[in-house]
């Protein structure tokens, strides 16, 4: 597949295009601010690639209106709706599924892309083991970096998915790099993997960890999750479940899915009882924290436990590799000198600047009737 010129410029990808798959959910707001650059970045990649790309929105039974806006001010996009609300995972799916085209670029609809978010991202599928690629996430108000590598660590009986790094200066020859997890909010994925593997599992709707665990499903199946430094996007965080979703009711959820996907993903039962040790210790001290949602969280996961078992039975039959064993595989990448971890410290900021073609794209769609 594609792979950078000595000139800059990218060959022609093999894939037959690319769709950019935003779902939604009561964001007519958002996809007034954000839609113009996915547009934009659509346009760009069929111009350096020379392969067709469309932008879908998948919407989630919005009761706004999202839908009449999109039909009257942008038309060319593509409208999936379903007719009632089911949460991030089962809508993403459904994008995924309508998609057109071989890559399928996941994005949130807070999330501002450039015309160089998305052909860096493309150009790793020339490797056949790729499952899905992510960039750098900066937050659209500060501009500073956010989001990058990822990498995991097992402590006390969980996984620890924050450990971040990044490529200050990503040099001329590079070898990729890779990472935990794509998340789910701005990644591109193969299609036909992403399906093949079943996509973002349903029981984690409505939110929360299906990417960790997407990705933790793909990488032990024998895949490869990279991070690509050249590709970056502005993210305003926490737009949609911060403003509709209780504290409360947003952190069990969150709590019971990461519940989940340790009881899907961890292989040792040494690694199981020092997790059972640790879910018993936040149990007995989530009262005096004040945070009762922790046994709301563990009530709902152990609902689910006979689904559980049947599902981690099912993927152990074709895993090739271990939690441990990706842990490593990607903590092995740290010593190269490019890299360097993020922190508060060493993040950098790169305020997002609005190209002038995504202004015209604004007056024109306020014009319209």
């Amino acid at each position: 597949m594609g792979a950078r010129q000595n000139g800059g410029g990218i060959f022609a990808l093999s894939a037959a295009g690319l769709s950019v798959v935003v779902p939604n959910w009561n964001g007519r707001a958002l996809l007034e601010r954000f839609l113009p650059t996915a547009i934009e970045a659509a346009r760009a990649f069929e111009a350096a690639c020379g392969q067709p790309a469309e932008v879908l929105v998948a919407d989630d039974a919005s009761t706004d209106d999202s839908e009449p806006w999109l039909r009257v001010h942008w038309p060319e996009v593509r409208l999936e709706r379903s007719a009632r609300q089911q949460g991030f995972a089962p809508t993403a799916n459904r994008g995924v599924r309508e998609a057109r085209f071989s890559l399928v670029y996941l994005v949130n609809n807070d999330v501002a892309l450039t015309a160089g978010t998305l052909p860096p991202l493309a150009a790793h599928f020339r490797d056949a083991n790729v499952f899905a690629v992510t960039g750098n996430a900066y937050d659209f108000a500060s501009g500073i970096l956010r989001g990058a590598g990822q990498r995991g660590r097992l402590r006390r009986g969980f996984l620890g998915v924050h450990s971040r790094f990044f490529v200050p200066t990503p040099p001329a020859q590079m070898q990729p790099l890779i990472t935990l997890y794509a998340t789910g909010g701005s990644s591109l994925f193969e299609r036909d993997k992403f399906l093949a593997l079943g996509g973002f599992d349903e029981m984690l709707a409505p939110y929360g960890w299906e990417d960790v665990e997407l990705s933790l499903r793909a990488w032990k199946q024998g895949f490869e999750v990279r991070y690509e430094p050249r590709s970056a996007i502005w993210h305003q965080f926490s737009s949609t479940i911060g403003a509709h979703v209780p504290r409360r009711s947003a952190t069990a959820t969150y709590e019971r899915n990461r519940l989940l996907t340790h009881w899907l993903h961890l292989d040792t039962y040494g690694q199981e009882i020092s997790h059972g040790l640790g879910v018993g210790v936040k149990l007995l001290a989530s009262p005096f924290s004040g945070r009762t949602e922790y046994w709301q969280a563990f009530a709902q996961a152990r609902g689910l436990w006979d689904k559980v078992r049947a599902r981690r039975a099912e993927l152990r039959k074709t895993q090739q590799r271990t939690l441990a064993e990706v842990v490593s595989k990607i903590d092995e990448q740290m010593s190269r000198p490019e890299v360097r971890p993020l922190d508060a410290a060493s993040a950098p900021i790169s305020p997002y600047v609005r190209p002038e073609t995504c202004r015209s794209f604004q007056a024109e769609s306020k014009r319209a009737p």
